[in-house]
């Protein structure tokens, strides 16, 4: 775009109001050039040619004509300017940019890391059951090796970054996932304690303990069956344990924590095909009169109980 001689041949023109009509063809041509792409230098220089335009159109309502043509001679100055940093951007020798383009590091060592992140993250994906599809992931990465491969560095580049962003939001959904299966534990964990401390508390009442201690137990039972995250899921098993331990009332604990592992090991036998069904049945059975018995506070006969039953239950491992 040539501005040089139409700002010097314009100025001379007897009507002012050519001026502004000459410095709006100049702002349009310059604002079509200008792109997000463009230097911030050539933003701001525009902001300026702008701010005469408008300033020269104040001086023609005024009709201010010295003021008038100060403002088009500064501001066709500025679009002048901006045209010379343009031309000066796209001038830029194709060689020399060529060469840029081939000095961008080659990232295959940070593609390499990647591929390692990702395949921890679909491990800890397949633990979770999660339904994260990780087909987009296996095609970046194909991509980006192929880029890599024909030196085309830059846009390797470019897929590291789409990968970095899908990476991002897996974790996301894998830290809610946890977050979601951890809860779910903590309260199925909650649930076995209670039952355990329901049986605690019917056998200190058997055992003639204090109906302070009872009180005691009862409301940790209360705010236990309430708590709905794991924190407080903990933070309250460890005041029954306290308590518990406080007033001595832990001699049925190590019966409590076997009844646990036999239940877990019922639990994984049944998900083996082909167990026995029968034998699987006698064990459920026998756990739940074993339960009873510690709810009663019969203590020896769950205690011989329970060595039956892991014998019976470690030959169905064997079978």
């Amino acid at each position: 775009m040539v501005l040089g001689g139409i700002t010097t041949n314009t100025y001379a023109q007897d009507d002012p109001k050519i001026l502004l009509k000459i410095v709006k063809v100049a702002q349009e041509q310059i604002h079509k050039q200008i792109s997000n792409d463009s230097s911030d230098k050539v933003k701001k220089l525009f902001e300026e040619g702008t701010h005469k335009v408008n300033a020269l159109e104040k001086s023609l309502r005024n009709n201010d004509v010295e003021s008038t043509k100060k403002n088009f001679l500064s501001a066709m100055n500025i679009f002048k300017e901006i045209s010379r940093q343009l031309t000066k951007t796209d001038d830029i020798p194709q060689a020399e940019s060529e060469s840029m383009r081939t000095s961008v590091k080659d990232p295959s060592n940070d593609l390499k890391r990647l591929q390692s992140y990702v395949n921890n993250l679909k491990t800890i994906a397949k633990k979770y059951d999660s339904t994260i599809d990780f087909s987009e992931l296996n095609q970046l990465f194909v991509k980006a090796k192929q880029q890599i491969n024909v030196h085309q560095f830059d846009l390797a580049l470019d897929s590291l970054h789409e990968i970095k962003q899908i990476v991002s939001h897996i974790n996301s959904e894998l830290r809610k996932e946890s977050t979601k299966q951890e809860s779910q534990r903590a309260n199925a964990y909650a649930q076995k304690y209670l039952e355990q401390l329901d049986r605690l508390i019917q056998n200190a009442k058997k055992q003639g303990v204090s109906n302070e201690i009872i009180e005691k137990l009862e409301i940790a039972r209360e705010n236990l069956s309430s708590a709905d995250n794991p924190n407080d899921i903990i933070k309250e098993i460890k005041e029954i344990m306290s308590i518990k331990k406080q007033f001595e009332l832990t001699k049925n604990d190590r019966l409590e924590s076997r009844v646990l592992q036999v239940e877990k090991t019922i639990f994984r036998l049944s998900q083996i095909d082909g167990m026995d069904q029968d034998n699987l049945s006698n064990a459920k059975d026998t756990l739940q009169s074993i339960k009873r018995h510690l709810y009663n506070g019969e203590f020896d006969i769950a205690n011989q109980l329970l060595r039956d039953l892991a014998k019976q239950l470690e030959e169905m491992k064997n079978s």
